[in-house]
């Protein structure tokens, strides 16, 4: 019986958690006030891929 108890609320629990943790989240930014032409700070901080030369033996 508290199995089934379990069963039915279990559900109910994890939805509200889902749903918390989603609507607490911190929002993105969708204007940052940039200029035309300047990079967002985000993509600027990524770093470029490194080309590594290939060692023949």
């Amino acid at each position: 019986m508290l199995e089934l108890a379990l069963l039915s609320i279990a559900p109910a629990v994890g939805g509200a958690l889902l749903y918390r943790l989603w609507s607490t989240r911190p929002r993105r930014a969708t204007h940052a006030g940039l200029a035309v032409g300047q990079i967002p700070v985000a993509l600027r901080r990524r770093r470029m891929a490194v080309r590594r030369e290939v060692t023949h033996g």
